[in-house]
């Protein structure tokens, strides 16, 4: 009977044919991408540029430089700071070292390396990222001698960078390869090549390098800016750490040697950030370019922003259009030349400067000078030299962060008394010849520069938020060892870029603006890359605006008055340090002097000092950020303001109110408030004072001494004002405005009737009722009189017995009212009394002063008869 199961040989042919299909399939598409590749690759190969010997020798030149008009000023030619040097002149320890870290089968593959390229395409799919190199050192030297824009990341250039290295590795033996490699290598500072990094680093020639100074040149091809010590010592240092690492795995160092070097510090690098602020850069080329000292900042921008190499700035025919205007740069440049603007110093050491201009609405640098001479590549003091701003950075870490923290105002007061935060007491630079100020607003501070107002403010609002304000609102290189109370004093270092940057924001209502000397790049293709610039709202307009107008009091009516322009609205802030006794002594001098200022315009700050000081000869002597640093800026801005429409003010935001206060609280005034302790201040919404002021009081006083209480026998005492200060020590002067508001402690004595013996109605034989005979009289001697104290002194002799007990002594006024003042017993036979005239403060009245005195009997119970009378005759 016929089988029931079905055929099958047909269906298998039908699944073979279809596998067939498929496979053809696959390698038709394989077959496509690989002609695709094929393709492309031919393409990539056929568009490699042409290379010759000499393009490993020599560089192209030719980059121009044009100001903000697009102007072209200046063209960037030749190599900076290379100096090529022979494979027999390289060290061993060099080359095994760069060849472990950058390509460690140099000398086995041809160029490129099919390991490496695996491994890294492995890595890269394991961390999903494109961050693991594939780059031998030949594919390197191809790349920066002989690609165009050795930046570019393609697929494009890494093909044609592969054929130039297996060019290359036909060409030349390995050796002239690695010596190409290691004298072309960029290694930050404009350093090209190991021998001149050598000198740039560590200030020695390359044979005399140790392995950690090794270990830090081959670690800096991955990222020169990233691991420059003169920036980023941790980085640069945790840096060398992995090249040691390499070196001891690799047999180049010994495991004690890896030990030994681990922890070596920078000496050279941190020598010469003290001494010049930076690295001396080793020039070969002619780099006279106008406007040098703002040329200087653009290469250092166009290396660490746009992260170009020398060579590409100096060779690879960029146009680099920059922020400068000529009006302002010139004027700098001019002002900076003129020795009429610097104090003489005190031998043949210039006292150097700094400033820097720019514009607060779009961060543009418009002017940089970094000094009086010019070398090139050399100290860039407006950005490089980091010193102490003195009085400059209070509005920025004490005024401005207490505005913005709200509950305080202009018209705050503080009292400029002594103060001790430890050990540590703050003073004014004037106290000494002017006295403490007392109770005084914020603004009167600001105006005056006084210290202690912002010691006590800063601690007041916290030192954090002041901290925090300038580094994180302001850009400021606050450090945490500036976290203190001697911020508010200017103790951090900062560079008059930076301080410029600061102040603009409050003359950009509170806005910050990335500052850039560099508008675009344009490579030699076309292709421009534009500056990054941020703008970011750092505090209130209130504050912004709160700030210039009490800045623009320090100029009308502080310590920057030498600094005003016509109407122009200037706002400003002088600064100065002072000599460190621990080093100076009691030497009077300052070694820096600042000067801040803007309109709404531009932002502009000088510096002015000597670079070092090491023979403790080299400050400044008299020399105020209200002198010399002032005029300069005076001279700058008034040439950057020329035919611009005059601003007489800055523009005031919605959110600002006035009214009156008592300036001597800083609250509301109240009935007691003296007239002329009653002002008018400006302040952010919600931040004017809604208490009334407490500390006048009223006391009843003697009417014929009214700096005395009245006793309960005083005649129609009079009712008079006082000042309440508890907290205030009793030993402290008080200052002139605030002295006639003192109030006494002396209880006016019951009045005493005293002969007088040129009255003819008196008998100067009759004793006072109290009088107790059996004591004698003491003898007065003549009367002395000091015009400018207003003081007496009348000399008095005491019998040897009497010598023991305490006097009464009187003094009559021209008015005829008399003062009675006890004085305890001096133990000696010969003494004087010594006694103010001044009323109230003011000179005595003209008139004749009668002098008399009687001893007290020691129970207390009466005086002996009087002394005879000794007078005093004042005519004016």
């Amino acid at each position: 009977m016929p089988s029931s199961r079905k055929p099958t040989r047909p269906q298998r042919r039908k699944r073979s044919s279809k596998l067939r299909i498929v496979l053809i399939s696959i390698g038709s598409v394989i077959a496509l991408v690989m002609i695709g590749v094929a393709i492309f690759v031919g393409i990539a190969a056929a568009g490699t540029p042409k290379w010759s010997p000499s393009g490993l020798l020599d560089q192209k030149q030719n980059s121009s430089v044009y100001d903000k008009d697009e102007v072209k000023f200046t063209q960037l030619r030749g190599v900076e700071n290379s100096q090529p040097i022979n494979s027999s002149d390289i060290p061993d320890l060099v080359k095994k070292t760069f060849v472990a870290v950058e390509d460690k089968r140099f000398y086995q593959h041809i160029g490129v390396d099919p390991i490496r390229i695996i491994g890294s395409a492995i890595n890269d799919i394991r961390s999903r990222s494109a961050k693991e190199g594939a780059s031998t050192i030949s594919i390197q030297l191809a790349r920066n001698a002989f690609i165009a824009d050795p930046t570019a990341k393609t697929l494009t250039r890494k093909i044609q960078e592969a054929i130039l290295a297996i060019q290359l590795e036909h060409e030349y033996t390995k050796d002239e390869i690695l010596t190409f490699y290691l004298n072309r290598i960029f290694l930050g500072e404009s350093s090209f090549g190991i021998q001149a990094a050598a000198k740039t680093y560590f200030g020695a020639d390359l044979k005399d390098l140790k392995p950690d100074e090794v270990a830090l040149l081959a670690g800096l091809p991955q990222a020169p800016s990233q691991y420059n010590p003169y920036f980023h010592p941790e980085a640069a240092k945790n840096r060398r750490t992995i090249v040691l690492g390499v070196m001891r795995d690799a047999g180049i160092i010994t495991a004690q040697e890896y030990s030994t070097f681990n922890d070596t510090p920078f000496t050279y690098v941190d020598t010469m950030k003290k001494t010049i602020g930076g690295a001396q850069k080793t020039t070969l080329s002619d780099a006279s370019y106008k406007y040098p000292y703002f040329v200087d900042y653009v290469i250092e921008e166009l290396e660490n922003t746009y992260n170009l190499t020398p060579d590409q700035i100096f060779s690879g025919g960029y146009q680099i259009y920059t922020t400068v205007n000529p009006k302002i740069q010139v004027a700098a440049e001019t002002a900076f030349a003129d020795a009429a603007n610097f104090p003489k110093g005190i031998d043949s050491v210039k006292v150097q400067g700094a400033m820097t201009v720019i514009e607060p609405s779009t961060g543009s640098i418009q002017a940089m000078v970094g000094g009086r001479d010019y070398t090139t590549r050399g100290l860039n003091r407006a950005w490089q030299a980091k010193r102490q701003p003195g009085s400059t950075i209070k509005p920025l870490v004490v005024y401005g962060p207490a505005i913005e923290k709200g509950g305080y105002f202009p018209g705050t007061v503080l009292d400029d008394m002594p103060v001790h935060y430890g050990t540590w007491a703050p003073t004014d630079f004037d106290t000494i010849t002017k006295g403490w100020k007392g109770l005084i607003t914020m603004r009167s501070a600001l105006e005056d520069s006084v210290n202690v107002y912002a010691v006590k403010l800063l601690n007041l609002i916290g030192v954090d938020y002041g901290w925090k304000f300038g580094k994180e609102n302001l850009g400021l290189p606050l450090e945490q060892g500036d976290r203190n109370l001697t911020l508010a004093l200017g103790t951090p270092k900062v560079s008059t870029l930076e301080m410029a940057s600061a102040y603009g924001i409050y003359a950009n209502n509170g806005i910050s603006v990335t500052n850039h000397a560099i508008v675009k790049v344009v490579d030699a293709k076309g292709n421009t890359v534009p500056a990054k610039i941020t703008k970011n709202r750092v505090m209130k307009e209130t504050t912004a605006y709160i700030i210039n107008d009490m800045l623009r009091s320090v100029v009308t009516d502080g310590t920057g008055t030498s600094a005003q322009i016509g109407n122009w609205a200037i706002a400003g802030k002088t600064g100065t340090t002072s000599l460190d006794p621990q080093y100076y002594g009691n030497k009077s001098g300052n070694p820096d002097a600042w000067f801040a200022g803007y309109t709404p315009n531009y932002s502009g700050v000088v510096w002015m000092g000597y670079d070092k000081d090491d023979d403790r000869q080299h400050y400044l002597r008299n020399v105020y950020g209200g002198s010399f640093p002032a005029q300069i800026w005076k001279k700058v801005m008034t040439a950057a303001l020329q035919d611009l429409p005059v601003v007489s003010k800055f523009e005031e935001p919605s959110g600002i109110v006035s009214g009156k206060f008592d300036t001597k609280s800083g609250l509301l005034p109240s009935s007691l408030t003296p007239s002329k302790f009653v002002g008018t201040e400006i302040a952010a919404k919600g931040d004017l004072p809604n208490r009334v002021s407490d500390v006048w009081f009223q006391k009843n006083v003697d009417a014929e001494n009214p700096n005395m209480l009245a006793s309960p026998n005083s005649k129609d005492p009079l009712t008079k004002t006082f000042l309440n200060l508890p907290n205030r020590d009793s030993s402290w002067p008080w200052p002139s405005d605030e002295a006639p508001y003192r109030p006494p402690t002396a209880t006016a004595p019951d009045k005493v009737d005293v002969p007088d013996p040129d009255d003819p109605d008196a008998d100067p034989t009759t004793p006072p009722a109290n009088v107790d005979p059996s004591l004698p009289s003491p003898t007065l001697g003549e009367v002395s009189y000091n015009k400018q104290t207003f003081k007496a002194v009348i000399p008095m002799s005491v019998p040897l017995e009497n010598k023991g007990d305490s006097v009464v002594f009187y003094m009559r006024r021209p008015d005829k009212t008399v003062l009675e003042m006890p004085i305890k017993a001096s133990n000696s036979a010969s003494t004087s009394i010594s006694i103010s005239l001044a009323e109230n403060g003011q000179p005595p009245n003209p008139g004749i002063y009668v002098f008399t005195a009687a001893f007290q009997n020691r129970n207390g119970s009466g005086v002996g008869p009087p002394s005879g009378s000794v007078k005093l005759t004042i005519t004016d």
